[in-house]
């Protein structure tokens, strides 16, 4: 029962944001006159007949002209966008049904001063500012021309009540109207700049965070990638300037290709990174055998790994079938197992594994660490993070896990990380295993 409530509740509120206008063709001032426009329809609405029952048949028919006016002055606002047009109409028709009104229903004995309050309040909340005391005037230079045409020609304005019960009754409901749409009027502008408050705040906060990814992308172009291809060229020119021995030159090849490799990783990371934030991330997803495509990548690095003496243990089961893209999974596998490299002390060990685990396949990168507990916390995931240096200087940006968590969790998986109370981290990427009947079903 509370379920269909909700529902209900949630309808209506569906329907009334499509009535306001909600999308970003309208603004502010916008919406408010909507609202406006909507609740003057349902109070002329009831207006019709009750001003018939209480014997005021020429009210009737104004609020019945009135009604279909306002009708067309929502229609040309809403949905056929003429704002101004719109707005001049119901300033217009808004005075000109008072100005009868006031004729028509006992002038100053009747409830039209209420309503001119109401006009005013109304055109207040939608007009310009720069239109405030133009319309200000205008209405008092209207009230007070009205009570003096019935001051000097009574006559021209007939009470029209046949009882004083009648009074009573149509200056108590118009009260009520009156005071109902001016809360209502407030409301609606109340809610409304809370709405475009919220929304500026969540806009600022978001600036804040894109300026700081741009500072931290300037920063990796300006410092991260000029720094390695300086030491590439200082390499080189010394290699040209002076003679050097064989174990040398052995030594500063071997300081090229790893200062190269860093930098072309590096490379790839911010070219990837910088593609999915100005293009959004293309891609097309499909079944994966996770040993024949990870495990030429991962014989690569067990070669980066001897150079600091480091051993790679793999382990992948060779019927484990994933749906997901090959480029974006050998990215972050690259990443981890860089990672795992980076900071894990000469002598230690890194184990890759892939094995199945309920609906999903689970691939896990564990180090041995560098011999000391560390502690991790979930902000690596994000580019304002800090960058830290490995075991043996080794620099980078923070980009990599950054692209390990985008790259996953678009392909409907997740990742994380443990750290071992003695040394060394095991990150886990999860993500959707291949079924056979869940592919026919779709085709």
């Amino acid at each position: 029962m509370n379920s269909l409530i909700k529902i209900k509740l949630f309808l209506r509120l569906k329907i009334w944001r499509w009535l306001v206008g909600t999308d970003p063709r309208f603004d502010l001032n916008n919406r408010v006159f909507h609202s406006i426009c909507l609740i003057v329809i349902c109070a002329l609405g009831y207006n019709i007949p009750f001003n018939y029952l209480i014997g005021l048949k020429h009210i009737a028919i104004l609020s019945a002209v009135s009604f279909v006016l306002f009708i067309i002055i929502y229609y040309l606002s809403r949905v056929k966008q003429l704002n101004s047009l719109a707005l001049i109409l119901f300033c217009i028709g808004g005075n000109a049904l008072f100005i009868s009104n006031f004729f028509l229903n006992s002038g100053i004995d009747g409830p039209t001063d209420l309503f001119f309050i109401l006009t005013m309040v109304v055109m207040i909340a939608v007009i310009p500012i720069r239109y405030y005391w133009l319309l200000i005037t205008f209405h008092f230079t209207i009230i007070l021309t009205l009570h003096s045409v019935q001051f000097m020609n009574p006559n021209l304005v007939p009470y029209s009540y046949a009882s004083v019960d009648n009074r009573y009754i149509d200056m108590t409901s118009a009260y009520v109207i009156v005071i109902i749409l001016i809360l209502c009027n407030f409301y609606f502008i109340r809610h409304n700049y809370e709405t475009e408050r919220k929304s500026a705040e969540q806009k600022a906060a978001m600036m804040k965070l894109l300026n700081e990814e741009k500072n931290k992308l300037f920063s990796i172009i300006s410092h991260d990638l000029r720094a390695p291809l300086t030491n590439v060229q200082n390499y080189l020119e010394l290699m040209n300037e002076i003679d050097l021995s064989q174990a040398e030159q052995t030594d500063i090849k071997d300081k090229l290709l790893s200062s190269t490799r860093n930098t072309l990783d590096l490379l790839n990371n911010v070219l990837s990174w910088s593609k999915s934030q100005m293009e959004g991330l293309k891609f097309k997803t499909t079944t994966l055998s996770v040993h024949e495509l990870l495990l030429p990548q991962l014989l690569l690095f067990t070669n980066i790994a001897q150079n600091k003496k480091i051993k790679i243990e793999i382990s992948i089961d060779h019927d484990l079938k994933i749906v997901g893209n090959g480029d974006m999974l050998q990215l972050i596998m690259r990443n981890l197992i860089n990672n795992a490299i980076k900071f894990t002390a000469p002598g230690g060990r890194i184990i890759v594994s892939a094995r199945q685990e309920g609906n999903y396949g689970l691939m896990l990168v564990k180090d041995t660490g560098t011999g000391k507990p560390i502690k991790l916390s979930n902000n690596i995931f994000y580019l304002n993070s800090e960058s830290t240096k490995g075991t043996a200087n080794e620099k980078g940006v923070g980009l990599g896990l950054v692209l390990c968590k985008e790259f996953t969790e678009v392909q409907n998986g997740q990742i994380w990380f443990e750290c071992d109370s003695v040394s060394g981290t095991t990150f886990f990427v999860e993500l959707p295993q291949f079924h056979k009947h869940v592919v026919a079903m779709n085709q």
